[in-house]
């Protein structure tokens, strides 16, 4: 039996942190962080698969994260694990420290790929989903790993993940599990501005699975990586409906919420 309660709390954590961390280093993008919590929550504490004494474990499960602005997200979740301190937290975005604003690859701490342009983390974990079906020809179950891919509205759009998605589809690659934060809100319009083309339908075009699912519900979260880890012949794109900057309230408790000036507050 889940406790969703217990994860809800959790992920509102990671929405405090993050926050907390953007405020106090006047600098950063809060809200795909706080929309996205609920997902790499679920992530991270029911499906991950890896050894937190030898980080370095070649079977593991990789998680790349797609939008490295998202980064308060990442390291927010990576201290619930105990791979950051708060003390480390609060220095977001200062020179020389851990926790820059976008996250380099750092695989002792959990970070599997340094992460700026949008779009390069799809080609990191195509990449990665065909280096791990190499290795499972060559070593069988002992390679069995699962690559997770993270990606925001601002990489669906860009180019590089195009050529990627295509090939990660004709391949097969039904070791691939990417999660599609779709808040429909970028830094300065809502994503309907610029962007019109159904997403579903391009990536079903390209030969994957496609999931559609609320991405701030924890049963629903669940339910799709289990049915994307059964999936035995496509990757499977997950596309959560998330509400960007989730819970975060003005000084006089009005809503922020899907408030394109969120995006980077």
């Amino acid at each position: 039996m889940n406790d969703n309660k217990l994860m809800n709390r959790a992920a509102d954590n990671i929405r405090i942190l993050a926050a907390s961390m953007v405020e106090k280093a006047n600098s950063g993008h809060p809200g795909g962080a706080m929309g996205g919590a609920d997902f790499v929550n679920v992530l991270f504490s029911e499906f991950l698969v890896y050894d937190p004494e030898n980080p370095r474990w070649e079977g593991r499960d990789r998680f790349f994260l797609d939008p490295g602005h998202m980064s308060p997200m990442l390291y927010s979740t990576l201290a619930l694990t105990g791979k950051f301190t708060l003390d480390e937290l609060k220095e977001f975005r200062q020179w020389g420290s851990p926790t820059p604003g976008h996250p380099e690859v750092d695989i002792m701490r959990g970070i599997e790929n340094t992460s700026g342009p949008l779009g390069q983390g799809h080609t990191f974990a195509v990449g990665a989903a065909i280096a791990a079906k190499f290795l499972k020809a060559r070593f069988n179950e002992v390679m069995n790993q699962t690559i997770y891919a993270y990606i925001s509205d601002g990489g669906i759009q860009e180019e590089i993940s195009q050529g990627s998605g295509r090939i990660a589809g004709a391949l097969g690659l039904d070791n691939l599990i990417m999660f599609y934060d779709s808040n429909d809100i970028q830094l300065s319009t809502e994503t309907k501005d610029v962007t019109v083309e159904d997403t579903a339908m391009k990536y079903e075009a390209w030969g994957w699975n496609v999931l559609t699912i609320n991405g701030n519900d924890a049963d629903e979260i669940r339910a799709a990586i289990k049915e994307a880890q059964a999936e035995k012949e496509r990757p499977t794109l997950i596309i959560g409906k998330t509400v960007m900057g989730k819970g975060a309230r003005k000084a006089d408790g009005s809503s922020y919420e899907a408030n394109c000036a969120t995006h980077g507050a």
